[in-house]
C-alpha cells in the first residue's frame, strides 16, 4: 500500500503539479530547434512550404518580415485548412483576415503581427545578435526571432498555457486510477500475505519444535523456491543440532567414565592403605604408587579436555613464526627413547635436515607427539614405529607409521573424532581418545594438509609449506 501510494504521489506531481513546467521547457526547446531548422532553409525555393509544414506539425505561429516589419509570409497550425489559393472574394469567410484591408495574399500574409513583435525587433537590435528568445509578459507564449541571411526576420512562437485542460483531465483520471489501484493493491496484498502466512507459520512452528528437541519436524515444501530453501536450511540445521547433541551426550558420557575410573581406583587404594597396608611398607608403597599413577592419569585427562575445549573455542587467526621443523621432530622422537628402552619399542627415524616452516613450535610438537603415541598404541608385536620427515614439492611432509593391522575402512572417517579409539589397539594402556582430535584442531588452525593412509600399514601424515627464512 505504501509503495502504491508513493508511485501515485509521484504521478500526481509529475502529471499535474510539474506538467506545465515540463511542457514549457519542451516547448521552448522545440521552438528554438524549429527556428534554427527553418533559418537553414531560408534560401530554398520551397521555404514557405517548409514553414507551412513546421507550423502545422508543431502548432507554431510563424512570421517572415522585412527589417521594417512588413509581413512577407505567415503561417500557423490551421494554415492548411484554407490553403494558399483562396480567392479574394472569399476573404471575409477566412478567419485569418482581420479586416478588409488589402493585404498581399499571394505572399501569404494571413495575420496581423502580434503585439510582442515590436519587442522582438527591439531585442534583436539591442542584443547585437542574430537570434533572441523570450517569454511574453503574460507568460502566454515563447517567441524566438532570427535574422536570416537576406536580412529578413523569422519569428517563431508557441503558446505556453495550453495544458490547463489536459491537467484537469489527468487529475480526474488519476483520482479514479489511484482509488482503484489502492483498493486492488490492498486486496492483492491481503491475498498474498494470507498465502505466505500458512507456510511461514508452519516453518515457525517447526523451528520451535527443533528448539524443544524434536529434530525431525514436518517442514512445508512446494510453496515457493525461497521458502523451500529456508525449509532445507532449517532441516540441515536440525540435523546439525542433533549431531551436536548426540556428540555432547557421548562426550559427557566418555568424560564421566574416564574420570570415574581413576577416581574409583584412587579412592579404593587410599582405603586399602588406610585399612590394610598402612603397616606393610612394601604393600603400602605399591598402593601409593598406583594412587599417584592414577592421579597423574586423571590430571593428564583433565588437561587434555581443557586443551581440546580451548582449541575449539579459539577461532582467531594467528600468525606463526618460522621454526626448525627438523629439530622439533627429532626432539619429540627423543622423548620416547626412555619409554622405548623400558618397553622394548623401536622408533626408526628418517628426518631431513634444515626444513623450515611457519608454525607454532609447541603445538606442532604436540601433533608429532600424538601421532607417535598413537602409533605406539597400535603397532604389532614387532613394536616398531617409523617417523619420516621429507621435502616434497615445496612442502615438509611428516609421516608416522605403525606396523599393526591398520584401521578398518569403516573406522577411517571417525579416527579424528574425540573419544574415538580403534578396536585393534595393541597397547592396552588407557588413553583419553583426544590425541588425534587435538592434532586435528592444531593442523586445521595451521591450514595444514593432513590425513591417514591405510593402504600399507597405517600412516598418519601432515604437510606444511616450507619457508626459506632462517630461524629467528
Amino acid at each position: 500500500m505504501l509503495f502504491s501510494a508513493v508511485i501515485f504521489l509521484s504521478l500526481w506531481l509529475l502529471q499535474t503539479v510539474f506538467l506545465q513546467k515540463f511542457y514549457n521547457g519542451m516547448a521552448i526547446r522545440s521552438v528554438e530547434k524549429t527556428a534554427e531548422e527553418l533559418a537553414g532553409h531560408s534560401a530554398d525555393t520551397d521555404f514557405y512550404d517548409v514553414i507551412d509544414e513546421a507550423a502545422s506539425s508543431n502548432s507554431l505561429l510563424v512570421f517572415v518580415t522585412d527589417a521594417e516589419g512588413n509581413i512577407l509570409y505567415s503561417a500557423d497550425e490551421y494554415k492548411r485548412l484554407y490553403g494558399k489559393t483562396e480567392q479574394k472574394e472569399h476573404r471575409n469567410e477566412n478567419p485569418y483576415f482581420s479586416s478588409d484591408t488589402v493585404m498581399n495574399w499571394e505572399k501569404g500574409a494571413l495575420r496581423n503581427l502580434p503585439y510582442s513583435y515590436e519587442y522582438l525587433i527591439e531585442e534583436l537590435k539591442a542584443s547585437g545578435s542574430d537570434s533572441v528568445g523570450f517569454v511574453t509578459d503574460d507568460n502566454a507564449a515563447y517567441v524566438t526571432g532570427i535574422v536570416l541571411d537576406n536580412g529578413n526576420i523569422l519569428s517563431v512562437s508557441m503558446p505556453l498555457g495550453t495544458v490547463g485542460g489536459t491537467v484537469r483531465i489527468l487529475r480526474l483520471q488519476l483520482v479514479w486510477v489511484s482509488a482503484l489501484s489502492l483498493v486492488l493493491g490492498f486486496v492483492l496484498a491481503w491475498i498474498i500475505s494470507k498465502r505466505f502466512e500458512r507456510p511461514v507459520a508452519k516453518i515457525t512452528d517447526s523451528a520451535k519444535q527443533i528448539a524443544a528437541g524434536n529434530f525431525h519436524p514436518e517442514l512445508p515444501k512446494g510453496f515457493c523456491a525461497e521458502l523451500d530453501e529456508l525449509s532445507d536450511t532449517l532441516a540441515e540445521t536440525a540435523r546439525s543440532l542433533e549431531r551436536a547433541k548426540n556428540s555432547q551426550r557421548e562426550f559427557l558420557a566418555n568424560v564421566s567414565h574416564d574420570l570415574r575410573t581413576p577416581l574409583t581406583m584412587i579412592k579404593g587404594y587410599a582405603e586399602m592403605v588406610k585399612e590394610i597396608s598402612w603397616e606393610d611398607a612394601q604393600k603400602r608403597e605399591s598402593d601409593l604408587n598406583i594412587i599417584m599413577r592414577e592421579a597423574d592419569r586423571l590430571t593428564a585427562l583433565v588437561n587434555e579436555i581443557l586443551e581440546f575445549s580451548a582449541m575449539q573455542s579459539d577461532g582467531t587467526a594467528k600468525e606463526y613464526g618460522v621454526i626448525d621443523l627438523s629439530r622439533a621432530v627429532r626432539d619429540v622422537a627423543g622423548q620416547f627413547l626412555p619409554f622405548c628402552e623400558q618397553n622394548g619399542f623401536t622408533i626408526e627415524t628418517k628426518i631431513a635436515d634444515g626444513l623450515m616452516a611457519a608454525a607454532d613450535e609447541a603445538q606442532i610438537k604436540r601433533v608429532v607427539y600424538n601421532f607417535i603415541d598413537n602409533a605406539v598404541n597400535h603397532t604389532d608385536d614387532s613394536r616398531k614405529v617409523r617417523v619420516s620427515l621429507t621435502e616434497e614439492n615445496g612442502f615438509a611432509r611428516l609421516e608416522v607409521t605403525d606396523y599393526g593391522k591398520g584401521i578398518a575402512d569403516e573406522e577411517i572417517p571417525y579416527v579424528w573424532d574425540r573419544y574415538y579409539t580403534a578396536r585393534n589397539r595393541k597397547n592396552k594402556a588407557v588413553v583419553s581418545g583426544l590425541g588425534l582430535s587435538i592434532a586435528k584442531e592444531i593442523l586445521t588452525a595451521h591450514k595444514a594438509r593432513f590425513g591417514v593412509d591405510n593402504r600399507k600399514n597405517c600412516t598418519f601424515w601432515f604437510e606444511l609449506p616450507l619457508c626459506s627464512d632462517a630461524v629467528s
